[in-house]
């Protein structure tokens, strides 16, 4: 048992941070929490402190760093037998480390520290990497990012930490990044499963509600429905539609630039929606086709095309049914083959198995 006396005096864990980055990265995994790390750093030097927060990622750096604040600052309390705790936790940590043989003596033959400068891998890696948003790349794009990705954090080693603050920087999407924040953090793996199978259902509300506002719209333009008619009808789609109703008549007009973006909410959408209808009655297609050059939803520019192909009634409503049906599907693929990657990477799993799994989603027969 570690005394709180010996504690300023215990060797042990002021020496653990002349260790290689690659065994401090081992040993502060999720294995031990933010909360435990924090404890620990308590009692350790300004520089084993720094050594130590190096060698975090930026979620979980952050985390510690404020806990550590809250502790010196007594916002939060802490009793002795807290921090002998943690102390313990980190040496039956290391203890462990040892026995599976993974921390091992030092060689008796000098390395020089060069083979261990990874500083050029991790530039062709951060070079390589490109933003990734799931809405705008399809399947075999997201393959191949995640398989990039996946093998970079395997093989990239002691620069772990690196790597998952350049994966996490190159998330645009809310959906990749929440979910990979959250693996990079202190969270089981259950955890991150339950969140990511939450946030999946969220996206996948909204997007539905997304499709078939904008199904309605362009039947409406088909129809050449009066624009109060489809007001009516985009309201119905909200809990309190007086309410949505009201706010489209009074402030749709007023829009400036109407958007249909991946990232805007469906009352955002229905009121673009409507300020385009208002557009086109007043001005025509042409004109409204104007503002949508920059709309990045698939699905309302394939049904734009279709629009303004003059497409007969009944085909266009089969179509764009087939069509919503399609990248719902679709949009639900991609989540759960990014969840599954997040998974692989958080636990060091192969990237062959992770091809394999992301694949097994898909028509493609990917190969690298």
């Amino acid at each position: 048992m570690i005394k709180m006396s010996d504690l300023n005096t215990d060797q042990r864990l002021e020496s653990l941070t002349l260790m290689p980055d690659y065994y401090l990265q081992e040993i502060f995994t999720r294995d031990i929490s933010n909360e435990t790390t924090a404890k620990i750093l308590v009692i350790l030097s300004e520089q084993s402190k720094e050594i130590i927060l190096s060698n975090l990622n930026t979620v979980r750096r952050e985390k510690v760093s404020s806990l550590l604040e809250s502790y010196f600052s007594e916002q939060l309390s802490l009793s002795a037998i807290e921090i002998e705790h943690g102390c313990e936790a980190l040496l039956d940590r290391v203890e462990n480390l040892v026995k599976s043989g993974f921390i091992r003596p030092a060689p008796t033959v000098e390395i020089d520290d060069s083979f261990f400068d990874l500083s050029a891998e991790m530039k062709h890696f951060s070079d390589s990497l490109p933003r990734f948003d799931f809405n705008q790349n399809d399947l075999h794009d997201l393959i191949s990012w995640w398989n990039l990705a996946a093998e970079n954090s395997k093989n990239l080693f002691g620069r772990k930490p690196e790597v998952q603050n350049l994966i996490l920087e190159r998330l645009d999407d809310t959906f990749s990044s929440s979910i990979f924040r959250l693996s990079i953090d202190d969270a089981s793996d259950m955890l991150v499963l339950k969140e990511s199978k939450k946030l999946r259902a969220q996206i996948l509300e909204d997007y539905k509600k997304r499709v078939d506002l904008i199904e309605i719209f362009f039947l409406s333009i088909n129809s050449k429905q009066d624009s109060n008619e489809l007001a009516s009808k985009l309201a119905a789609f909200f809990p309190d539609s007086a309410a949505m109703l009201s706010r489209l008549l009074k402030h749709g007009p007023l829009l400036l630039y109407p958007a249909v973006k991946d990232r805007l909410p469906p009352e955002d959408i229905a009121m673009s929606l409507f300020k385009l209808k208002l557009i086109e009655d007043e001005n025509g297609q042409a004109e409204m086709e104007k503002y949508t050059q920059k709309f990045d939803d698939q699905f309302f520019n394939k049904g734009l095309s279709l629009i303004l192909a003059k497409m007969d009634e009944e085909y266009l409503r089969k179509i764009l049914a087939e069509r919503k049906k399609a990248y719902t599907l679709e949009l639900e693929i991609k989540m759960k083959m990014i969840t599954d990657a997040v998974i692989c990477i958080r636990n060091n799993v192969s990237p062959y198995i992770l091809l394999e799994l992301m694949s097994s989603y898909t028509v493609y027969d990917f190969q690298e």
